[in-house]
This record gives structure tokens, C-alpha cells and sequence, in this order.
């Protein structure tokens, strides 16, 4: 395995001087972490406006045509005091004439707030003695906006090979090399998976703040366990239960790549954190099941027709209903006489009687009823469906808190049980799971 690491430092690892140091002592402590790529910096109390919010200000109000001055200000007085603490050679007056400059030119909002994460890269390049490498000359988005992997990857090999170190923004990229185009929030983390992909890296690592991937919510169950180590296919299962620890696009570019994926604290270098795979080694096996995850407002649409079963085409009319409307059914259920479908509640409220008419009309059947709001809870792990007992586990701790399930159903993959229960019982539901499932 490649002795490269990619590290991804968030805003709060780059907050001020002080949080600029401390990063700068993790990456010189290992000579294997070549490149960096860096976010605008946070905010230091609750009390203070994110750059890239202020940033995103200063576009809307010159858009407005209101005044900005006050905003840039602030921004030129929160990155001043970084490079005057760190004592680098830095020009941020001439940066915040620049940006007021792209103002005027009507330079786009992604232009304008990928200015955070430039200049803190540039910052860092300097302190560091790095070669700075703008994201926008290798990070390539197509001219629909979606991300353009294959050229990205290329680009990215032809400009780092010629560099032993450098810093790289994240957040944003180009459209043919000019056009800024940003990601959404948190696309840092794909810039780094895409260096480390192009680069060939062994490691890449990110750095934040709370780090930790719990086994289950720690507002529902006390001191849940940690998860050390946990697989991309999990991880894209967690995803989807709400559970954002990586931006999603990560997984994507890092699975089946060999590269692994360390989520580190900031405030605790000394923590192993939890290591993400695509396999588990053979010495960390873990119980088969990783986490209880799960999510509320859902709905549960039952559609009852005498001879369901034999009638042609029935799924593709009630999909299309749904998919006319732009809601996806999310799971589904069928039998003899019934098909049962799982939507998410704000979208399907919102059109409940024209979908119900139009599945009247289209299905003509004997009655279609919607339950009171459900929630879906996700047993993950893999090698569910290999495990012997582990439904009767399941049915046994839900029935020993009293929870009624409505609806059960196991992934294709092996690697998530999902159970509907109704939103009162979510809860219960899960410390239940947990003290069964975990806790065994």
C-alpha cells in the first residue's frame, strides 16, 4: 500500500493563528502527508459570521445594489489577523480590492464565495513553504454542473506529479478551467478523495471537529458506542439514514479505490478516530451489526385491489404517479391483494389528494388508505442476511418494548435490515434495537 496521505482540514482547523499552528504541527509531523487541502476558516464562537457566509452576502447585496463595504471589512479583518499572528508574507488588502473588483465585473456567486477557501490556501501554502495549487486549474466540472470525474483525475495527476507538497482549496472547481463552480456545502471532502484517487494515495484523512461515528444517535442512547471501523458499504447505508460523515460524493470516488478513510478530531491527534474500508480486516471483525440508524415522516400508502397480482403493469402506473409528481417511492411492498408504498411525508402532504385521486382513477381499486406517520429504522451491517436469528433478535426486542412493527424489509446486499415502526414508538424502537443488536 501507497505511503501517501491526503488530509482535508475543516474551517475550525483553520479558525485562527492559533488553529493554523496546531494544523500545521499535524501535517509536518509526518512527512507522508503531501498534500493538503483546506477550507475556509471557521468561526471561533457563535457569536461570528462563517467567511463564506459573509462572502455569500456580499454577492447578494452587491446584486441588490446595496452596501458591502461593512461585510468586506470584516473579512479583511478576520483573515488580517491570521496573517499578521503567523507573521506571513501576505497582501490581503490587495485580495479584498481584487474581490470588490470581481464584484463590479459581475463575477458569479461561485466566483465569489470560492474566494474563502482561495485565499486561506494560499495562507497556508505560504506559512508551510507549499506550493499552492488552485482548484480551479484541476478540479473540473462539466458545463450541467455535475462533477467531471475522469477529466478531474486526470488534471489532478498532471499538475501535483510535478510537486512534492502543496495546498489545495477545496470546495470549488471550473468549468473549462475559468468559470468557477462550487459544491455544495462540505464538497471539500470531495476535492481530497479526488487527490487521493489521482495521486494513488494509501490514506486520506479528514480533520474536523466531532469525528466521532457513533453505533447509534447519541440524543436517543446514552454513550453509545464508538464505531473504529466501518466499511464504505455501510457507510453509504448510513448515509442514506440521514447520517452525514462524509459529503456523499466521497463514497463514490473511495469505494473499491484501496484507499482508506480516517476521520480525525483536531482537538485529539492522539485518537485513532474510525478508519473506513472496503473490507473489514480479518483481525477487526466485529459483531455483524455496525449501527442503528433511522429516520421519521414517512408514509405508508396501502392500495387494495382484487386480483393485484395478475393485473399487468400496475407498478409502472402507480410509480409513474408518484414520479410525475417528483417524489420517489422510497421502498415498497406488494401481495396478493395489496401494494404498500413508502414516501417521504412533507412532499406526498403536499399533493396527498391529486396523488389519491390519480391512483383512484389509474388502478381503480377497492380502496387506498394512508397511515399516520412512520418512521424507518436500519439495522447495518454486513452479512445480515447470513446471520441465523438475527430476524427472531429483532421481532423479540421490538415485542419486548411493545412497539407494533408495520413493515420489515432486507436490503438485496446484505447489508441493512429496515423495520417501520410509527413515529411514537421511534424512540423506544431504537434503544431497543440497540441493547439487542450492540449490546449483545
Amino acid at each position: 500500500m501507497s505511503s501517501l496521505i491526503v488530509s482535508k482540514f475543516g474551517g475550525i482547523a483553520l479558525a485562527d493563528a492559533e488553529s493554523v499552528r496546531h494544523t500545521a504541527d499535524i501535517i509536518q509531523s509526518n512527512p507522508n502527508r503531501r498534500y493538503i487541502v483546506v477550507s475556509s476558516p471557521g468561526i471561533r464562537s457563535s457569536e461570528e459570521i462563517r467567511i463564506t457566509d459573509m462572502l455569500y452576502i456580499c454577492h447578494s447585496r452587491y446584486a441588490n445594489r446595496e452596501n458591502f463595504t461593512e461585510i468586506l471589512e470584516k473579512i479583511e479583518d478576520r483573515f488580517g489577523e491570521i496573517i499578521n499572528a503567523l507573521g506571513v508574507n501576505f497582501d490581503m488588502h490587495a485580495e479584498i480590492n481584487d474581490l470588490k473588483k470581481n464584484l463590479f465585473l459581475g463575477r458569479t456567486n461561485d466566483y465569489i464565495v470560492s474566494r474563502g477557501e482561495y485565499i486561506m490556501g494560499r495562507i497556508m501554502a505560504e506559512y508551510l513553504g507549499w506550493e499552492f495549487v488552485d482548484a480551479a486549474n484541476i478540479v473540473v466540472f462539466n458545463r450541467d454542473g455535475t462533477l467531471n470525474v475522469e477529466k478531474s483525475l486526470e488534471a489532478i495527476k498532471n499538475f501535483l506529479s510535478r510537486t512534492e507538497y502543496a495546498v489545495v482549496p477545496g470546495f470549488y472547481g471550473a468549468v473549462s478551467g475559468t468559470n468557477i463552480k462550487t459544491f455544495e456545502r462540505g464538497g471539500g471532502d470531495a476535492t481530497g478523495a479526488l487527490i487521493a484517487r489521482a495521486m494513488g494515495a494509501g490514506l486520506y484523512e479528514k480533520w474536523a471537529e466531532a469525528t466521532e461515528v457513533f453505533s447509534a444517535d447519541p440524543a436517543i442512547v446514552k454513550n453509545p458506542a464508538i464505531i473504529r471501523n466501518i466499511t464504505y458499504a455501510e457507510l453509504k447505508e448510513l448515509t442514506y439514514m440521514g447520517i452525514n460523515i462524509v459529503y456523499e460524493d466521497v463514497i463514490y470516488l473511495m469505494q473499491n479505490s484501496g484507499i482508506s478513510l480516517s476521520i480525525r478530531n483536531i482537538h485529539h491527534t492522539h485518537d485513532a478516530g474510525t478508519l473506513i474500508t472496503d473490507q473489514l480486516p480479518e483481525n477487526l471483525r466485529r459483531n455483524v451489526t455496525a449501527c442503528i440508524a433511522g429516520r421519521r415522516n414517512y408514509k405508508l400508502i396501502h392500495i387494495h385491489k382484487f386480483g393485484l397480482n395478475k393485473a399487468v403493469g400496475i407498478g409502472r402506473k402507480v410509480f409513474g404517479i408518484f414520479s410525475d409528481r417528483n417524489i420517489s417511492c422510497e421502498h415498497y411492498l406488494s401481495g396478493i391483494y395489496q401494494f404498500m408504498i413508502v414516501v417521504k411525508n412533507p412532499m406526498f402532504d403536499l399533493k396527498r389528494a391529486e396523488i389519491l385521486n390519480a391512483l383512484k382513477d389509474a388502478v381503480n381499486p377497492e380502496s387506498v388508505e394512508v397511515e399516520k406517520d412512520l418512521s424507518i429504522i436500519a439495522v447495518i451491517g454486513q452479512g445480515m442476511g447470513t446471520v441465523k436469528g438475527i430476524f427472531a433478535k429483532i421481532f423479540n426486542a421490538l415485542a419486548n418494548a411493545d412497539v407494533k412493527v408495520r413493515m420489515i424489509e432486507q436490503g438485496a446486499d446484505d447489508l441493512n435490515i429496515l423495520i417501520g415502526v410509527y413515529d411514537e414508538d421511534f424512540e423506544v424502537s431504537v434503544k431497543a434495537l440497540y441493547d439487542a443488536m450492540i449490546l449483545q
